[in-house]
Formats: C-alpha cells, sequence, structure tokens
C-alpha cells in the first residue's frame, strides 16, 4: 500500500451490513390476507368469526399471523393462495368484491410470509394456488367450486411491489359501484341506477348502492321478484324496485318488467325493448344501457349483469346482450358480399374474352375478317 492510502474505518464494515440488511427488508412487502364467511353466518353466537381487532397499520410477522389465526373460529376454510397478491389488487376487483358481498370480513393488509402459516395449521387439501388474481376466469373457477357455506382465505405467496416502490397515490373517488346479493339473486351494475320520478320527469335522481337493501321471494308459478328498497332519495325519500323474473320457457329465465312506487303513492309498470331472456346457470350481462320505461318515468342501469339462483355468491359464465350478429359482424359480412360481387364480376370478364380460332398462312390466301366476326 501506498502511504497515501488511507486505513479503513471499523466502523464502515458493520454499517455497510446494516445498510444492505435495511436494503433488504424494505424491498420485501408484507401481503395482504383477507378472510370472509358466508353472509348467513350473521349472528355473533353462530359466527366463524371472533371479533378480533389487531391494528390494522401494524405489520404482522408469521408468528403473530400465527397467534390471531388460532384466535379464530374457522373450520375447514378454503385458502386461495396467489402466486403475487398487493393491496392494489384488492382494489376495484369486481370478483372479489361480488364474492364477497354481504359476507363479515376480517382483513390484514401486511402480514410477512402468511403462506408458511396456511400450511402449517391447515392441509395442503384447502390450499388452492393461482396464477394471477386479476385473472377473474381462474379466480371464478376456483370459487365456483367452493361450497357457499364454507369460509374462505386469500392471501399471496409475496407481493410484486417493494416498500421503496410505493408511492403516494390520489383520493380515489368515490366507489359508484351498484351491487345488490339475495339468497337468490345477483344484481350488478357498474354506476349507480338513474331513475326520472313521475313527480319530476325533467330530472334524473341517483339511486347509489349505499341506500339501498335488496330481498328476493319466490311465487306460487315459479317467478323470481327481486325488490330493491331506496331510503334518503331526492325529491322521493323512498322507492320501491320489483324485478320480475318469470320462466319465458323450460331452461330459461326472463326478465319482462319492473314494478316502482314512491312513498308519494305514485306506482306504475317499466318496461324495456330489449328482450332480457337467458338460460339457466349462466348470468345475463349487458355493456350497453339498459332502459325501462313508462312514459316520462325512466330507470337506466349502466353495463347491467344478473343472475338467477346463484351458486356460491359470483357470477356464473355471462349470456350476452349482444348475440352473435353484432354491428362487426354486420360489417364484416358487408365487405365480403361486396369483394365476393366484384371477383364474381371480374371472373365473368375474363371467360368473356374470345381468342383467335384461325391463324394466316403467308403461303396461301390472307385471312379476311368481316366486321360481325
Amino acid at each position: 500500500m501506498t502511504g497515501s492510502a488511507r486505513k479503513a474505518s471499523p466502523l464502515h464494515a458493520p454499517l455497510l451490513v446494516l445498510i444492505v440488511a435495511c436494503q433488504i427488508a424494505l424491498s420485501h412487502a408484507g401481503t395482504p390476507v383477507v378472510i370472509w364467511c358466508s353472509h348467513n353466518e350473521s349472528s355473533d353466537h353462530n359466527s366463524p368469526l371472533k371479533t378480533v381487532h389487531p391494528n390494522p397499520l401494524q405489520k404482522l410477522s408469521s408468528e403473530e399471523f400465527e397467534e390471531i389465526l388460532s384466535q379464530l373460529v374457522v373450520t375447514n376454510p378454503t385458502i386461495v393462495v396467489a402466486e403475487e397478491l398487493c393491496v392494489e389488487d384488492l382494489r376495484n376487483n369486481k370478483m372479489l368484491s361480488t364474492a364477497s358481498n354481504g359476507s363479515r370480513l376480517y382483513y390484514l393488509p401486511c402480514v410477512f410470509e402468511p403462506n408458511t402459516s396456511f400450511q402449517k395449521l391447515y392441509s395442503d387439501k384447502q390450499i388452492r394456488t393461482i396464477e394471477d388474481i386479476n385473472d377473474d376466469h381462474e379466480l371464478n373457477m376456483v370459487l365456483k367450486d367452493t361450497d357457499s357455506s364454507e369460509c374462505i382465505a386469500l392471501t399471496g405467496k409475496q407481493c410484486r411491489y417493494s416498500q421503496t416502490e410505493r408511492i403516494k397515490r390520489e383520493a380515489t373517488k368515490e366507489d359508484t359501484e351498484f351491487k345488490i346479493k339475495t339468497d337468490q339473486i345477483l344484481f350488478y351494475s357498474s354506476k349507480s341506477l338513474s331513475f326520472k320520478a313521475p313527480e319530476n320527469p325533467d330530472k334524473n335522481l341517483e339511486l347509489p348502492g349505499s341506500k339501498a337493501t335488496g330481498s328476493s321471494r319466490k311465487e306460487q308459478n315459479g317467478t323470481l321478484i327481486l325488490t330493491i328498497n331506496f331510503s334518503n332519495i331526492e325529491d322521493i325519500e323512498e322507492l320501491t324496485l320489483d324485478f320480475f323474473f318469470p320462466i319465458k320457457y323450460m331452461g330459461y329465465y326472463t326478465l319482462d318488467k319492473v314494478n316502482y312506487e314512491t312513498k308519494g303513492g305514485k306506482n306504475g309498470v317499466l318496461s324495456s325493448k330489449r328482450d332480457i331472456c337467458f338460460p339457466y346457470n349462466f348470468s345475463y350481462h349487458c355493456s350497453l344501457q339498459t332502459i325501462f320505461t313508462n312514459g316520462p318515468v325512466r330507470l337506466n342501469i349502466t353495463d347491467m349483469q344478473v343472475e338467477v339462483d346463484h351458486k356460491n355468491a359470483v357470477f356464473s359464465d355471462a349470456y350476452d346482450c349482444v348475440g352473435f350478429t353484432s354491428i362487426p359482424i354486420w360489417t364484416g359480412i358487408f365487405v365480403t358480399a361486396i369483394l365476393a360481387l366484384i371477383m364474381i364480376w371480374a371472373l365473368t370478364m375474363i371467360l368473356d374474352i374470345r381468342t383467335m380460332d384461325r391463324f394466316d398462312d403467308p403461303k396461301g390466301k390472307t385471312i379476311t375478317i368481316s366486321s360481325a366476326e
């Protein structure tokens, strides 16, 4: 060593180790854990979840999570483990929102290695692994195979975001989704319902899900009725909507009318020009505006999806309102027909070309062709 080289301080090595350890600790963010049970288990005495209130801002280690998990009375739960799961994945997830709607929730936003804790406490048969939590089809297949009376625990092996990558975000807008779940019917709209009341037909009244309660019943002829009651609505205060789902013919339900009744005694029947019909074990979905009208009275539903006699509180495969002959399909058929006509006309012209059948002989008489030929 040269004389100008400085000797390393004995504090540099421990300090470097401490910095590396902090970076490793910060680079592994905790994984959220969500546990929910059937809405049928609503009473405190029969509920499979005990009332445990840990600090939601606290990060839990595996040992602390196992201690909390042992305090919960959860028998034979189905554990869904995603390869990657972050808190961001739980926001605006339609499938999870529908599956857990009306259930009693237990949520821990940051747990280190919860998958290991579940493996210690439960058997491998109860653990289901999925690749992507945002793949609605994959998650739907898992939830459909789960008994609706059982509890479901959702977690992940790791989070793709490190602690240093998380940044401040804007406050999310108020959720305007409209969701109703009863024992027999699932009803969803991407926005709050819009209603023009007979008292003031020039004004659209917003019907948010926060002011709605739903129930369903079945008549003797097999018709299912979804009743949605709204309270504290501007101008009309209270509103009741009855959606009728009769059996159109064997194997198919239909939504043929909607009855309304306001607190002021105004009532009537709303109908739609669209034929809303869907088979058993399917949900009906329409991304277009679904409008029920009766004169000036109007009910607008945006991106409606509904299912009768649902299973496991999730929507089954959708029977879409667009059908098999949509505008793009008709456009393709029209363009193909034009190209086919051009091709047929071109082939006809080519086949109509006449070739020479006589040739001039230089040693003989010159060929004379009349104008008729």
